[in-house]
């Protein structure tokens, strides 16, 4: 093995071990490791969360798992959240919906990241998606602003903390029209190790000698 070759390989290792992402401590292929409320299923690598009530009329029809809807009060207690937290205003509250969860501890650098999608057969009130991190409340997507086919969600964390993550859809002003969301490919980078950062360093500093003895080789000869 060459000076160059090793230069290569080390900072190949310590890059990897920057940058490669991990499971956070439940995967989306599965519901174990999370704590559900509501019509909430697997399809595929994606959680499925609805909130269809199983009440014989159409909302029955669009029901995955055989678990109706729940109050939006369960959910904002199984996220943590302070009563009325998943409401958009006085006019557009929260009714009831579907909601996964899990607890885990996160460091400062680490970034949570998942793929998403929304849709709602609702016409007049903001049903709508939501992701809630520790005390954060955001809001995915609504009726009104349901977002493209699939996007992504990113959350850098500036700080260490133990926290909920929550992700939900409520049906918003009645209980009337299904809403859907899909989420999928969650991961949680891990906080880049300082032996990373020394073999990528390494490597980097191994590589810019050779090829700088390399032009001073030409330029002598």
């Amino acid at each position: 093995l060459n000076l160059q070759n090793l230069a290569y390989a080390l900072a190949t290792v310590g890059l990897m071990q920057i940058c490669t992402p991990v499971l956070a401590q439940a995967s989306t292929d599965t519901l174990a490791g999370w704590t559900t409320a509501g019509d909430v299923s697997t399809d595929g690598d994606a959680v499925v969360l609805t909130t269809a009530f199983l009440d014989g009329a159409q909302d029955a029809l669009l029901n995955r798992s055989g678990l109706s809807a729940v109050e939006v009060g369960v959910l904002e207690q199984n996220a943590g959240l302070p009563a009325y937290s998943l409401d958009l205003s006085v006019s557009q509250y929260a009714t009831e919906g579907s909601s996964a969860t899990q607890s885990f501890d996160v460091l400062a650098g680490q970034t949570l990241k998942f793929s998403w999608s929304f849709s709602t057969v609702d016409t007049q009130f903001e049903d709508h998606a939501f992701v809630v991190l520790g005390d954060q409340v955001v809001t995915l997507a609504s009726q009104s602003q349901p977002g493209v086919a699939s996007q992504w969600f990113s959350y850098t964390f500036d700080h260490a903390a133990s926290l909920k993550f929550s992700v939900g859809v409520v049906d918003t002003g009645d209980y009337l029209g299904v809403s859907t969301l899909k989420v999928d490919h969650l991961t949680l980078s891990p906080v880049p190790e300082p032996s990373g950062f020394a073999l990528a360093l390494l490597g980097l500093a191994a590589i810019s000698f050779k090829h700088r003895r390399m032009r001073s080789a030409k330029v002598t000869g």
